[in-house]
C-alpha cells in the first residue's frame, strides 16, 4: 500500500512531516533512531461493479477488494480505490485515476475530495499518539500564473490532520521544505525547487528566511496531458513511460517520448524565466547583498527523468541573477520535502525541551 526507506537518527519526540502533493502524499518521521519515509499515491478510483456485474454486483466487488488486499473506502455506497491501486485499476479499466488535488490544492471539482486525503493521510500518517507530536504539513507558494485560494487549501487541511487528533500543527510552504532538508550544512541558503505533478514551488532562501518564494501552475500533470492530447494517449499511459527508470529526455526515439521531452523543455525554460523576472522585480533593498555562490537543489518526482539536472544546469549558466554553485537532486528526491517538514517539526520539538 504504501512505499517506506530509512535514514538513521535519533530523537526523543514524535515529529511528523507530511507533504500533500498533487502526485503522491509522503511523510517522515523517526522511528527506532532512524527517519522512515512513507508514500502513497494521491489518486481514486470510483469502482461501479455493476456496469460489468449484475445482481450482487456490489457486494462482490468489495469482497473482490478484500480479498486483493486493495485500500478501498466506501462513501455513499460507493467503492473507491485509493492510491496505487487506483492507478492499476484506472488502467485495467482504460479510464484515467481521479486526484483529490489538482494543481497543487484540493480539487474543487471532486465533492469528496476532503475524505481521500483524510483517508490517504491516514494511511501514511497515521493518527495522533500524543498532544504533544508536532506536525508540519506543506501548502504552495502563492502562484504567480493562476488565481486560487491557498488559504481555504491550508485552512481544509488542517482540519484533516485536526481530526486525526493532532493539535501542534505547523505549515511551511513547499520550496522552503527543500531548502530544511537538504541544505542545512550551507546556512539553509540557495534556492529549492520542487517539481511536483501539480506545481512547481520555488523559493529562494538566505539564512532559512525566504527572500521570495512562488509557485507555477504548471508540473508533470501538465506535461503529461499535453503529450497525450498530441499522442491521442491517456495520460495514465504517458505517466507510466514517463516514470520508467531508463527515460531521459534525450531518448526521442517515439511520439510519446518526443512530445514528453518538448514539454519538459518547455517547463524548465518557465520555471527559470519566471524566477529571472521575479528577480529583478524585487525592490533591491529586499535582495541580500551577497556575492558568494550558492547550490540550486531539486526536490519532486517530476525531476527524476534522466537528463532533467543537466538541462537546468544549462539554463542557470549564463544570464542568471544568482550565481549558482551546482544544481542537484536532493538525496531523497521524492521525500525531501516530507523530510524538511520533519527536520522543522524536530527543531520545534528540540526548542520545547530547551535543548
Amino acid at each position: 500500500m504504501t512505499d517506506s526507506k530509512n535514514i538513521e537518527t535519533t530523537t526523543a519526540h514524535r515529529a511528523i512531516g507530511v507533504d500533500i502533493g498533487t502526485g503522491f502524499i509522503s511523510c517522515a518521521e523517526e522511528e527506532k533512531g532512524e527517519v522512515v519515509f512513507r508514500k502513497i499515491r494521491d489518486a481514486f478510483f470510483k469502482l461501479n461493479p455493476s456496469k460489468f456485474l449484475e445482481g450482487s454486483a456490489n457486494q462482490f466487488g468489495e469482497a473482490m477488494l478484500k480479498n486483493s488486499g486493495a485500500y478501498y473506502v466506501k462513501v455513499d455506497g460507493t467503492l473507491h480505490v485509493l492510491g496505487d491501486d487506483a492507478f492499476k485499476f484506472a488502467n485495467l479499466f482504460h479510464q484515467e485515476c481521479l486526484r483529490p488535488m489538482s494543481k497543487g490544492v484540493l480539487n474543487p471539482k471532486q465533492p469528496v475530495s476532503n475524505i481521500m486525503v483524510s483517508e490517504l493521510v491516514k494511511a501514511v500518517a497515521g493518527q495522533a499518539r500524543s498532544p504533544d507530536d508536532v506536525l508540519y504539513y506543506c501548502v504552495p507558494a502563492e502562484p504567480i500564473d493562476a488565481d486560487f485560494d491557498i488559504e481555504y487549501h491550508k485552512q481544509i487541511l488542517s482540519g484533516v490532520f485536526s481530526e486525526l487528533g493532532y493539535q501542534n500543527i505547523n505549515v511551511m510552504t513547499e520550496g522552503l521544505a527543500v531548502v530544511y532538508s537538504e541544505l542545512a550544512d550551507n546556512m539553509y541558503t540557495g534556492i529549492g525547487m520542487s517539481f511536483g505533478a501539480g506545481m512547481c514551488n520555488i523559493v529562494y532562501a538566505f539564512m532559512g528566511i525566504p527572500v521570495f518564494a512562488f509557485s507555477l501552475s504548471k508540473g508533470g500533470d501538465w506535461i503529461d496531458s499535453h503529450a497525450a492530447k498530441h499522442t491521442d494517449e491517456t495520460n495514465n499511459v504517458v505517466t507510466a513511460l514517463k516514470e520508467k527508470a531508463d527515460f531521459s529526455l534525450s531518448d526521442a526515439t517515439n511520439g510519446i517520448q518526443r512530445a514528453i521531452s518538448i514539454y519538459y523543455e518547455s517547463l524548465l525554460n518557465y520555471v527559470v524565466d519566471q524566477f529571472k523576472e521575479l528577480y529583478e522585480n524585487t525592490p533591491k533593498k529586499k535582495l541580500p547583498n551577497v556575492q558568494q555562490e550558492m547550490p540550486i537543489v531539486v526536490s519532486g518526482g517530476t525531476s527524476l527523468v534522466g537528463g532533467f539536472i543537466d538541462r537546468l544546469t544549462e539554463l542557470t549558466s549564463q544570464d542568471f541573477p544568482v550565481p549558482i554553485s551546482e544544481v542537484k537532486h536532493a538525496r531523497e528526491p521524492l521525500f525531501a520535502v516530507a523530510n524538511g517538514l520533519y527536520h522543522a517539526a524536530k527543531i520545534s520539538t528540540d526548542i520545547g525541551d530547551g535543548k
